[in-house]
């Protein structure tokens, strides 16, 4: 090859850290990527109290504030339920990869984890009925007119 062809072939090819810079930007794009869906796949799914949160920002500021304070007060007693079904998740995950497999523990487990779901539906409920004593039949028509159309939004 001769002394033209070889600085030819150089030219061309790109410098060794420009390649190790274009990796590490792909890879700090792709960290920033999957924080962003986590974040939107957390939002999205962050189940009644957020659609519930949002639609309040729709209301009079001093309406959305009583409402606003009755979810915080339910908070607190609901707490405790997140706690206990996160424990019972984490206690059935380890009885279930355990070895050997203890299936009557794990059977106990899961139905602690059942309790705690049906006892915190039970508190959800609790709330609904306490914000439907509060709210005037045009503000929960208004929720339910709200949420149908972010539901058919979402499913686009």
């Amino acid at each position: 090859m001769s002394e033209a062809e070889r600085s030819e072939a150089s030219e061309r090819r790109a410098p060794r850290w420009m390649w190790v810079v274009l990796v590490a930007s792909r890879r700090l794009d792709l960290l920033v990527g999957g924080a962003g869906a986590s974040a939107a796949w957390h939002f999205h799914i962050r189940g009644f109290q957020g659609r519930l949160s949002g639609y309040l920002d729709t209301l009079p500021p001093q309406r959305s504030g009583t409402l606003k304070g009755i979810i915080a007060q339910s908070r607190e007693s609901l707490q405790p339920l997140r706690e206990e079904i996160r424990q019972a998740r984490r206690d059935a995950a380890q009885l279930f990869a355990a070895d050997p497999l203890d299936t009557e523990a794990l059977a106990a487990a899961h139905t602690r984890l059942t309790d705690a779901q049906v006892r915190i539906r039970q508190a959800y409920g609790q709330l609904m009925m306490e914000l439907g004593q509060t709210m005037t039949a045009e503000e929960r028509r208004g929720f339910v007119e709200w949420r149908e159309r972010r539901r058919r939004g979402s499913r686009r």
